[in-house]
This record gives C-alpha cells, structure tokens and sequence, in this order.
C-alpha cells in the first residue's frame, strides 16, 4: 500500500488546498463570463386572509420582455376587503420614482421601470379593479399600487312563475 501522503514534508492537506483553489478559479471565471449583474431568482409564498397560499415568482434569470435582461420583481398582492382595495407592493432598488410607469386595467396592473436597473411585472387582480382610482407611492426601492375594487354589478333578480 502506498503511504505517500502521509510523509510530513508533503503535508496532509496540500493536495486537498491545490483541488480546491483550482476549483474556486473555476468558479470565478464562470462567474465573470456571466456578466456583472448578479443573478436572483426565488419563490414568494403568502397566505392571504382567505387562509389560501398564493406562490408568486421573481428574478432576473428568465428574460420576459423582448429578449432583454429586465428583472421581475419580488412582488407581493393581496385583496383588503376592510377597505375594499386591491394591494400592491413591489421591491425596485436601484430605480428613480421618475422612471417607473405603472399602468392598470380592470383585470391587470402592469408595472414598467428603466434605469439603472430594468424591471417588468405584471399582476392579474384576483377581482375586478377600478382603474380610475389606482393611486401609488415609491419610498426606499418599495413601490405600493392601491386600487378599489369595482362594486360587483348587483342585477335584480326577475320573477319567474311557475306553472
């Protein structure tokens, strides 16, 4: 058996150490070809006052618009029923106030930035939404849409006579 790695002048760890720090020049090479932006991609998952798990994804990593790199932000959405509001809270570092544009539909939010950074979302309301009353705020890289939900048309019902 050979028992070369065990003379002290060798040392124990020495091949070991070589592996690893070729392996990490590997590494960061690969990292440096990918360009400078760091890469971000996860899962959100909220319960919302229904008591039903909403999972909403994020990131840069899949190109969504026009085959550019624009990433989606995290975003969180939920109906306020005390208040009778849809709300919106999306998370934008990087990005002036002048340089987001939000536009809304009565089923669709869809929210645009470019600047130092170029972001894309768009959010399905789970009901219909109020367009004319979308108000928005943006305070340290957080933007919050609020929008009042349409009152659902309420038809009177017809009585049928049975015969």
């Amino acid at each position: 058996m050979y028992r070369g790695w065990r003379r002290p002048e060798k040392g124990f760890f020495d091949e070991f150490e070589r592996t690893m720090e070729e392996m990490n020049k590997s590494i960061d090479s690969m990292m440096r070809s990918l360009g400078e932006e760091p890469l971000v991609y996860g899962f959100s998952l909220q319960v919302g006052p229904d008591g039903v798990p909403h999972v909403q994804r994020f990131g840069n990593v899949i190109p969504t618009v026009g085959g550019e790199k624009v990433r989606e932000p995290f975003t969180s959405s939920m109906i306020d029923e005390k208040n009778n509001e849809f709300n919106i809270t999306v998370e934008m570092p990087g990005i002036r106030k002048e340089d987001i544009e939000v536009n809304a539909t009565e089923d669709e939010v869809i929210i645009k930035a470019e600047g130092e950074r170029k972001y894309y979302k768009s959010v399905r309301a789970p009901e219909p939404v109020d367009p004319d009353s979308a108000s928005a705020k943006y305070n340290n890289g957080v933007l919050e849409v609020t929008l009042k939900l349409k009152e659902p048309s309420r038809q009177k019902g017809k009585s049928v006579k049975i015969e």
